[in-house]
């Protein structure tokens, strides 16, 4: 298989590449070469990995059946994808509240051709009940972000009570990117199982997705939160997601992880736009890791051993 390039990446990652910085391509050609990026060699031994893992889960606990939103987006349909491959039956949903109907139909576009059991619940109406609810006593309550939380935990619960009928679990559809800038709603998109929460949105999602046979549409669609907050991704992350891993990846490989070594990797950056969006990158992985430890376990000194003690009674149950 041929080797890796710098145009192979551009070529799949989310968003517009036109006028990107110099700096930011020399980083991703930096990051093939040290096998960051991974060629897809080594991308297909992770989906096989991925789906063996999910594999082992079913069986082990006796569970086969997972409801996943597919909201049109290649993170939703990849999950989709490695459920289906290891096993599972898929019961692939569409969510619409308000939505743009391209969205709706990629997502059952990629409910057909993945094979997966269909539904459809057009939540409008109940969201709109909840506007009006929520709105009569609470004239703060019409901010784009809290109104996007919402539409977002109206469609867990929706995920949640499918998969109680179907007896199974909830699908998770986020990513290492998203993860890493706490760009998902508590309650609101996090499932049961994550089999992509460690792959990067730049590349090897939607590398992995094509490779796995994701409709082409929804691997090139330009990446959205499906809550009405912006038109895209980027507009809310200020930079594209290339953009965005390369400078996380950047903070993660630094040798040394404290605040003083952080500082100097952006005062490092000579060009002022890239400096800022590295400030960008830190603002939001500082500000957001509360959500990625959710629910935050106080630990009394009375009862300090009741976690590890609990957790070794699950181990032993599972085995």
């Amino acid at each position: 298989m041929m080797t890796l390039k710098l145009e192979d990446v551009l070529e799949l990652t989310p968003g517009s590449v036109e006028g990107i910085n110099d700096w930011f391509l020399n980083r991703v050609e930096k990051n093939i070469d040290s096998g960051l990026y991974p060629d897809l060699n080594t991308l297909e031994t992770i989906a096989d990995n991925i789906k063996e893992s999910l594999s082992i889960y079913k069986d082990k606990h006796n569970i086969e059946d997972v409801a996943i939103g597919m909201s049109g987006g290649v993170d939703s349909a990849l999950t989709a994808a490695l459920f289906k491959q290891a096993g599972w039956t898929v019961h692939g949903a569409t969510l619409p509240i308000n939505q743009i109907e391209t969205e709706t139909d990629r997502g059952q576009e990629a409910i057909e051709a993945l094979g997966l059991e269909r539904y459809n619940f057009d939540l409008s109406e109940q969201f709109e009940s909840m506007q009006e609810y929520l709105g009569e006593n609470d004239e703060t309550y019409r901010g784009l972000q809290r109104q996007g939380n919402i539409r977002a935990r109206l469609r867990m619960l929706t995920l949640y009570n499918l998969a109680h009928k179907v007896g199974g679990c909830v699908g998770s559809t986020d990513n290492f990117s998203e993860l890493s800038a706490g760009f998902w709603t508590l309650h609101g998109d996090v499932g049961d199982i994550a089999p992509i929460q460690s792959l990067s949105k730049s590349w090897e999602v939607p590398a992995i997705a094509q490779m796995l046979g994701v409709p082409q549409a929804t691997v090139k669609a330009v990446p959205t939160d499906g809550l009405g907050i912006s038109k895209s991704d980027s507009d809310q992350l200020g930079m594209s997601y290339l953009e965005f891993d390369i400078l996380l990846f950047d903070l993660l490989s630094l040798p040394n992880l404290s605040r003083e070594t952080i500082q100097d990797y952006i005062n490092s950056i000579t060009e002022e736009e890239i400096q800022n969006k590295a400030g960008l990158v830190l603002s939001r992985v500082a500000s957001t890791g509360f959500k990625r430890n959710n629910p935050f376990n106080l630990d009394h000194p009375l009862f300090s051993n009741r976690f590890e003690i609990l957790e070794k009674l699950d181990r032993s149950l599972m085995t």
